[in-house]
């Protein structure tokens, strides 16, 4: 099992919800979208590396096939108002992938916040945060989501954090990075970093 790793403090979480994408046939061969952000300009980052091909799949699902959503790096910067995550793919990102920021407090397993980005064709990523724990709450937030081929970023400030009562967490957390690609046939490829559980 791999350890975990901390930011400014700060480390691996575990990942209890599970979330559905569905794909309905559309693409996107679109590189680049929105203004990608360098973590480095928030905070000093801290990093966190995957190896290749180590994506779970679904029954009757190549990993090849999909890595758009096989992590390979991972970068995490604050400030006291700013969150900044940069997540590195081993192909460029495209519809129809996810990706999840799990974070929790250094001492404690709770409160469990989520942020989630989710790329679908024919509209503007959404960033995504759920601060119940469970998976099931995630509410639409303001945030700078950018891509620039194999790496999507995404910019919050502290307020969504503040206004659902786990602004704390912004002062040292632990962490876990999750994808999950929609693949053909309603098959699913996930992967995890720094530890899977």
């Amino acid at each position: 099992m791999r350890r975990p790793i901390g930011i400014l403090a700060g480390s691996a979480a575990t990942l209890g919800a599970v979330f559905a994408l569905s794909a309905c046939g559309q693409t996107d061969d679109t590189l680049n979208f929105g203004a990608f952000t360098d973590c480095a300009k928030v905070g000093r980052p801290v990093v966190t590396d995957d190896p290749a091909g180590d994506q779970r799949t679904s029954k009757g699902v190549k990993a090849s096939a999909e890595p758009k959503g096989d992590l390979l790096h991972l970068r995490v910067a604050k400030s006291p108002t700013q969150l900044c995550a940069e997540f590195t793919a081993d192909a460029p990102i495209r519809p129809y992938v996810a990706f999840v920021l799990t974070m929790r407090p250094q001492a404690a397993d709770a409160p469990v916040v989520q942020l989630e980005a989710s790329v679908l064709a024919g509209q503007a990523p959404e960033v995504l945060l759920d601060s119940t724990g469970t998976g099931q709450h995630f509410h639409k937030i303001k945030a700078t989501v950018g891509i620039s081929g194999h790496r999507l970023s995404i910019l919050v400030a502290r307020e969504p954090f503040d206004q659902r009562g786990v602004g704390a967490i912004f002062r040292s957390f632990r962490f876990q990075a999750r994808s999950a690609v929609a693949a053909p046939d309603a098959g699913r490829l996930t992967d995890c970093m720094p530890v899977c559980e």
